[in-house]
C-alpha cells in the first residue's frame, strides 16, 4: 500500500472494492474520506487499527457522495467508531434510503452501461442506510471537529458531489478519475455542472488530486485535461 507523506501529514489509500477510500492522518488526529463498496468495513478498520490508531478516536467520516462504492460501509463504520458523518444536504435522503441510482454515462460506451444498469440491475446500487450528522450546502470547515480541512460543493457527478481540501491535497471522489489516461469521469449526471466544478478546483491552491478511481494526479495534468475540455 502506498503512503503519501507531506509536512507531517499522511494520506493512506485503502482499496475497498472498485475504488479507494482515504485515511488522512495529521498531527492532531485522523479522519476518513468515503467508505468503499459494501463488505469492506472490517478491512477499513484493520487499516486504521494496524497503525496503532483507535477507531473510537476517528474525528469524522466524510462522504464525497452516496453511490454504493463510496457509502457502502458507512453505517457499519459509524456504529463502530462513533464518528460524526458529513455529507452534502442533497445526498442526505439518499443516504437514509440506502440507494442512489446509477449515474448517466459521459461517452457512448458508458451511456449504454448506465442504461443497462438502471434498467436491469437497480439493486446493485443499494447499501446499508445511515443517518448523517453534519449537512452542508456550499462550504463546510472541519476545524471544530479537530482537522483543518475545508469541504466544498463540486456538483456534476451527482447533485451533491463534494470535495475535501486538506492543505495542498484535494479528495475529489468521482469528480475526476485517473484511469488509462481518462481524467474526465465516465459517469456524470450533469456535465455542465461538472465542468463548472473543475473550473472551481482549478482556482484552488491544490497540488495533488486524489480520485476514488485511479492514482492521484498532479494539478498540471488536471489543468491539461481542463484545457482540452474547454477548447
Amino acid at each position: 500500500m502506498l503512503i503519501f507523506t507531506s509536512e507531517m501529514n499522511k494520506v493512506i489509500p485503502i482499496r475497498a472494492g472498485v475504488g479507494n477510500c482515504y485515511l488522512i492522518i495529521h498531527p492532531d488526529g485522523y479522519f476518513l474520506v468515503d467508505t468503499g463498496c459494501p463488505g469492506y468495513g472490517e478491512k477499513i478498520i484493520k487499516s486504521i487499527t494496524s497503525r496503532g490508531l483507535n477507531i473510537k478516536e476517528l474525528q469524522f467520516i466524510f462522504l464525497t457522495h452516496t453511490h454504493y462504492d463510496h457509502a457502502g460501509n458507512t453505517r457499519f463504520l459509524k456504529e463502530v467508531s462513533g464518528a460524526p458523518l458529513i455529507v452534502h444536504n442533497s445526498e442526505a435522503g439518499l443516504l437514509k434510503n440506502g440507494w442512489h441510482e446509477v449515474p448517466y454515462g459521459t461517452n457512448p460506451v458508458f451511456k449504454i452501461i448506465s442504461m443497462l444498469g438502471r434498467k436491469f440491475s437497480p439493486s446493485h446500487a443499494r447499501f446499508e442506510s445511515a443517518e448523517p450528522d453534519v449537512l452542508f450546502n456550499n462550504h463546510f470547515s472541519t476545524i471544530e471537529l479537530g482537522a483543518p480541512a475545508t469541504i466544498v460543493h463540486t456538483s456534476g457527478h451527482t447533485l451533491g458531489s463534494s470535495t475535501l481540501i486538506f492543505g495542498k491535497h484535494a479528495f475529489v471522489g468521482d469528480c475526476m478519475v485517473n484511469v488509462a489516461g481518462w481524467i474526465w469521469p465516465p459517469f456524470a449526471n450533469d456535465e455542465t455542472e461538472l465542468l463548472k466544478s473543475w473550473k472551481l478546483l482549478a482556482e484552488m491552491e491544490v497540488d495533488l488530486f486524489y480520485p476514488a478511481h485511479g492514482k492521484r494526479l498532479k494539478k498540471t495534468l488536471f489543468l491539461e485535461a481542463l484545457s482540452k475540455k474547454t477548447g
